[in-house]
């Protein structure tokens, strides 16, 4: 019956006739069944069709919630929990497993191609057993990426750069039993998504920050010898793997080259690369802001909320703030949180003087 009521309303607002109604409420139905009413940030008793009607009716003129309606329809990209899962458990066969094949090659010298007497080798094996895996964040999901391959021991993968020394002895001692000498020699530092790529590696004030960095600057510049070093060879050609489940084409591109500052920068001898499982190319931000009509529309003032401007948002580009943080343009809705690089007519929180059409939950905020 709620549903039924929700759906008249819907109807209501929006001046469909019964045929209308017909077209449209399949579509509507399934995109809630199978993706939208997951959305873990909805207040308790609201799922997606009470969340667009309520986001539909603060635009005053049918002919904007006509604009607005079509584009949640064409451009809104949803990422389930269960798609989210896929994307780690595929990320040691699509990124990780061709590092390790392309390393061993070299070792071995014999053609990547070479697969199965690659895989079959001891130096293959050596290469996995001496390869550490760190999470980002708790969004890394590294016990579910650990469980993906069976050979990855518990041992070798971390949740956190903030290793404990006597853990750091641990893991090196689990080593030596496996019958490794020596400490690890590849790292992959792993995480869920990135959209501006400023979190994990940017300047400010001429200075480097963020999460990568702070890794880094840890492991060359750490006081009192830092325990990563105690877990770490970085002789020449120790090379820092980054990847990501969900990362856009601009965040990977900003880490690259914030990477490429660094080691000229410091003197430092590491080689990087950065990776994508599932790649968010810049041709969608692209087409969004090429939605002039919307674009327009969340754009005045009655329509964008200027107090979500705050410290941590003015860390990005600020020229167009109601294209979400660093202007990224993104109709990416997770099914955790919505990130604030998405339109923020998407995300406005329930507090906000603007509706939400998936209400986000900011961690960061100035007091």
């Amino acid at each position: 019956m709620r549903i039924l009521l929700t759906e008249r309303l819907l109807a209501r607002i929006m001046e469909w006739s019964p045929e209308k109604v017909s077209e449209e409420r399949p579509l509507l139905q399934a995109l809630a069944e199978f993706k939208y009413d997951q959305y873990q940030q909805f207040s308790p008793g609201i799922r997606f069709i009470e969340s667009l009607v309520k986001w539909l009716e603060q635009f005053p003129t049918i002919e904007e919630r006509k604009v607005a309606y079509d584009f949640v329809k064409r451009r809104l990209i949803f990422i389930s929990n269960d798609q989210m899962t896929h994307l780690v458990n595929i990320t040691f066969t699509d990124k990780i497993n061709p590092i390790l094949i392309e390393k061993t090659a070299k070792i071995k010298q014999v053609d990547e191609f070479h697969i199965k007497e690659i895989i079959s080798s001891p130096e293959y094996k050596e290469s996995l057993r001496k390869s550490l895996f760190i999470g980002l964040s708790d969004g890394a999901r590294i016990d579910l990426l650990r469980r993906s391959k069976r050979s990855i021991s518990n041992e070798q993968v971390f949740p956190s750069y903030h290793i404990s020394p006597k853990k750091a002895e641990d893991m090196i001692s689990e080593l030596s039993k496996a019958g490794y000498s020596g400490k690890f020699n590849s790292i992959f530092l792993v995480d869920d998504f990135t959209a501006s790529g400023k979190s994990y590696f940017r300047k400010e004030n001429n200075e480097f920050t963020g999460k990568i960095f702070k890794f880094l600057q840890d492991l060359f510049h750490g006081e009192n010898q830092s325990h990563l070093r105690d877990l770490l060879d970085i002789s020449d050609g120790f090379t820092v793997h980054v990847i990501f489940y969900l990362a856009t084409e601009s965040a990977i591109n900003t880490i690259k080259e914030a990477l490429t500052g660094f080691v000229e920068n410091q003197s430092v001898k590491i080689n990087s690369d950065v990776h994508a499982v599932q790649l968010i190319e810049q041709k969608i931000s692209d087409d969004v802001v090429g939605e002039t009509a919307f674009i327009d529309l969340i754009a005045r003032s009655e329509h964008f909320d200027n107090s979500i401007v705050d410290s941590h948002y003015e860390k990005g580009d600020c020229t167009n703030p109601h294209l979400g943080f660093n202007g990224c343009a993104l109709p990416l809705i997770l099914s955790h949180n919505t990130p604030n690089n998405s339109l923020p007519i998407f995300w406005f929180a329930e507090d906000s003087k603007c509706v939400g059409l998936f209400p986000r939950v900011t961690r960061h905020k100035d007091e």
